[in-house]
């Protein structure tokens, strides 16, 4: 067995570069709500937010919510790390 050590990283622990990447990341499924409006066939108007135009302090609170990790570069590492039996995490 090998054993792989991964340095996992808050988004609020990452370079400009790196959190560019997550916003990226982040956006490739946006966030759908409901506008408050009514169209012309009467159905809610349903707009999407990307977090590319979030406040760095709203996209920290989202990761940390979610518990998202990343890589120094600014690659998501926590689906590798949840639900792993014999994961230690330490902080």
């Amino acid at each position: 067995m090998k054993k792989i050590i991964i340095n996992a990283y808050d988004y609020s622990e990452l370079n400009d570069k790196a959190k560019n990447k997550v916003k990226k990341w982040l956006d490739e499924i946006p966030f759908e709500y409901e506008t408050g409006e009514i169209d012309e066939y009467g159905d809610s108007v349903v707009e999407n937010d990307y977090t590319i135009h979030w406040e760095d302090s709203d996209i920290q609170q989202h990761c940390a919510s979610n518990k998202y990790l990343f890589d120094k570069y600014g690659e998501c590492v926590h689906h590798h790390l949840v639900g792993r039996k014999r994961f230690i995490y330490k902080d």
